[in-house]
């Protein structure tokens, strides 16, 4: 079963037409095609880790065969008989079930069968990753979609100010107290205002449309998303290494890699050891022919036996395969060395950038609440002529950059934070 793992998350319930995270992932989970993928692939490794495969049972086969032949023969042997016959029948019939089973191997079977099972657990680990990988996904498109929301309302209510700073304009023209340079200017600025809006509005059902996609479903899927930019400030450096140095599923990964590797070694070298067969069958034979001195031979029944080999010789083949195997165990830990200094690097770097947007956020809030303050003042002041039209145009884009950089930076702390719980293994438990 998964769990996923969310720091200050609140769901908002708003009917049927609105989708809440949880919703989101447990769609995602099940409509995913790579999840999908993933897990019929880990399926069959599955299904590869068997007694079977590993080489722990017999094999039985069955056959059979039935033959007739119309011959003629002539035959002198040293007795000095003579067989000498035209339009001579054959008919000979022959079954049999045979066992074969090896009792020894240089214990090969068992170093299989432990391959088999790390194999097992590395494509049910590569089922995790892409879970993880997808959820990280979803839980961004997700937010983004909350992000270009709000980009939306803002842009929207800069609209507003530009239409009430326009009619202000038109009337004070129209009276005489303003200029028509000042009332064009204002038009023109609006309609940049409602450009911007109809691009923001674009955006935002653009990110609803990859949601869509990660959730493998129809494309043209309406919903409504309300909520929040949730933040955690409670991670720590110390604790998520330490659990991205148990936790990581990269790192589970190759730590079976060096398992595989370890086991590849172990059975090159027990193909140097002798086998050992055991063999089993009841056979039935019967030939009856015109064309011989006995014309009729049957027997059957059954059979047992033993048999043993070893290669004395093959060329240096196995010496070669068991140095190389030794090399692709030692890359197979140095790739497992390099993985965790390159995660523990990304960690850091991750980390850092994570306090740091979290340390904006702040700013980011402080300005956006002054910028808001500055905008209800300016439109006083611009509605008694205290300011001028110039003036209330640059508080007004002061307040959209302020709200701007509000936004991106509460939606990069997020992501950021994503980034830690998986890195983690904490995203998915």
């Amino acid at each position: 079963m998964l769990f996923v793992f969310f720091l200050g998350y609140v769901p908002f319930l708003f009917g049927q037409e609105t989708m809440t995270l949880p919703e989101a992932i447990e769609t995602g989970l099940r409509n995913n095609y790579g999840i999908n993928i993933a897990r019929n692939n880990a399926l069959i490794s599955t299904h590869n880790a068997s007694l079977g495969n590993a080489g722990f049972l017999p094999v039985i086969d069955a056959t059979g065969s039935w033959d007739w032949n119309l011959s003629n023969a002539k035959v002198s042997v040293v007795s000095g008989s003579e067989l000498d016959v035209s339009n001579a029948h054959s008919n000979v019939l022959e079954s049999g079930v045979n066992l074969q089973w090896r009792l020894f191997d240089g214990l090969n079977m068992f170093i299989t069968y432990d391959k088999l099972k790390a194999l097992q657990e590395k494509g049910e680990l590569q089922t995790k990753i892409e879970v993880e990988q997808t959820l990280a996904a979803i839980i961004i498109a997700f937010y983004n979609i909350v992000r270009q929301d709000q980009a939306v309302r803002f842009l929207t209510e800069q609209v507003d100010i530009s239409r009430f700073r326009l009619e202000l304009a038109r009337l004070r023209y129209e009276t005489g107290s303003g200029s028509e340079l000042e009332w064009l200017k204002a038009r023109v600025e609006m309609n940049a205002d409602l450009a911007d809006l109809t691009s923001q509005r674009n955006e935002y059902e653009n990110s609803k449309t990859y949601l869509n996609e990660l959730l493998a479903r129809n494309i043209d899927t309406k919903f409504e998303i309300h909520d929040s930019i949730p933040l955690s400030d409670t991670l720590r450096l110390d604790s998520i290494r330490a659990l991205m140095n148990i936790g990581n599923t990269r790192l589970k990964v190759s730590e079976e890699d060096i398992r595989i590797a370890r086991q590849e070694m172990r059975s090159s070298r027990a193909q140097q050891i002798p086998f050992i067969d055991f063999i089993a069958g009841y056979n039935y034979f019967r030939n009856e022919t015109e064309a011989g001195f006995i014309k009729y031979n049957r027997y059957f029944g059954p059979g047992v036996g033993i048999s043993a080999g070893v290669t004395l010789f093959d060329g240096l083949n196995l010496q070669r395969q068991v140095r190389n195997a030794r090399i692709v165990c030692m890359n197979s830990q140095l790739e497992h060395d390099r993985l965790k200094l390159d995660l523990d690097a990304y960690l850091i770097r991750i980390y850092n950038d994570y306090r740091n947007q979290l340390d904006l956020v702040g700013f980011e809030l402080e300005n956006m609440t002054l910028a808001e303050r500055n905008m209800d003042l300016a439109k006083e002041s611009f509605s008694v002529g205290a300011i001028s039209s110039l003036d209330l145009r640059e508080i007004q884009k002061n307040l959209l950059e302020a709200r701007e950089r509000y936004l991106t930076t509460r939606f990069r702390t997020k992501v950021k934070e994503t980034e830690l719980l998986l890195i983690s293994g904490q995203l998915v438990r």
